[in-house]
């Protein structure tokens, strides 16, 4: 299966040791790790009983592992794209895969219910990205999309816009999974659906989720309630001290100049300080502690929490303007 839409991490790394924003990274500071047990309980009698799972947990394991390639036999690659990255971590956090090592995952020989699952904001997330990056959901144009034919080559939407959500096309095989996560009801976008699809955020939509209120009113609690833990972690990841600028040029080619070693830590302040959105803030909840973070998914491109790093630097970093962008 063709992946549609890569990013600027969507090439294979040349080393296998885990790079910056790679998967063996996110599962890294994530904690997670299948458990090889199910969750157990005991009814009255004192025997004791497998729990249930949620309702989205078998459709979401069955669509993950249906439209992630497996370009060889119990191999399922991820090649580095970042949709597929985060399909890779959230069958690894459901217990149902293994890391192989190399670029992808493998079938778990035990798997098994997770004591902690993953937020189910985050798997609708994944589900929503990997769905559009193999071309299972393909968004559609708000002006005259159900009025007019489709361009030759676009199949029509079938879903219709409603809460904020545009028009798309949803394949068969994905509608079960996305009912069973709430998105879709009776052919049409869900309440629920509309703040998932601005982590995703399709420029078919033109929208701008970032003049909403709910995104502004969540920007305000951010600044307002920094835990301390989280101002070390944005004042180390932010500040560019003139020691870094010089152990940077050290390490670096000789032709390389001091304006280079700052275009190049002002990336990685900008990736850090991401990192710490897409790990440590949630549009519902603001702020988690380091306990709720260990049920995050590592979104690398989740746009609602990018735009939040730049709003909420913009006034809480105004003497790093830089990381803004």
């Amino acid at each position: 299966m063709m992946a549609r839409r890569t990013t600027s991490t969507g090439q294979r790394a040349a080393s296998k040791k885990p790079n910056a924003g790679s998967l063996g990274e996110m599962l890294d500071e994530s904690g997670f790790e299948p458990l090889g047990r199910r969750i157990q309980v005991s009814d009255r009698s004192g025997r004791t009983q497998l729990a249930s799972p949620p309702k989205w947990f078998d459709p979401a394991v069955e669509f993950l592992w249906a439209a992630l390639p497996d370009l060889a036999a119990n191999h399922w690659d991820h090649l580095y794209i970042d949709a597929l990255q985060s399909a890779c971590q959230a069958l690894v956090a459901l217990g149902q895969a293994v890391l192989d090592g190399g670029g992808g995952i493998t079938l778990n020989p035990e798997p098994a219910l997770p004591s902690i699952l993953p937020r189910t904001d985050d798997i609708a997330t994944v589900i929503v990205c990997l769905a559009a990056q193999v071309s299972l959901l393909e968004y559609r144009q708000f002006t005259g999309a159900r009025d007019r034919p489709s361009p030759i080559g676009l199949r029509r939407p079938n879903i219709r816009p409603d809460h904020g959500c545009g028009p798309a096309y949803l394949a068969p095989e994905a509608f079960r999974v996305f009912e069973s996560l709430d998105l879709v009801l009776n052919a049409r976008w869900t309440e629920r659906a509309e703040t998932i699809f601005w982590r995703d955020n399709p420029s078919e939509w033109g929208g701008d989720f970032t003049r909403d209120r709910r995104f502004i009113r969540a920007r305000d609690a951010a600044l307002a309630t920094v835990p301390d833990d989280i101002a070390e972690k944005i004042e180390q990841t932010a500040i560019i001290t003139e020691g870094r600028i010089i152990e940077w040029l050290e390490i670096a080619p000789k032709n390389k100049t001091r304006e280079d070693a700052l275009k190049s830590l002002r990336l990685w302040s900008r990736i850090g300080l991401d990192r710490i959105f897409h790990r440590r803030w949630r549009l519902d909840c603001g702020w988690l502690s380091v306990e709720e973070s260990y049920r995050t998914l590592l979104i690398e491109s989740d746009a609602l929490s990018i735009n939040m790093r730049r709003h909420f630097a913009a006034r809480y970093l105004p003497h790093a303007p830089f990381l803004n962008e």
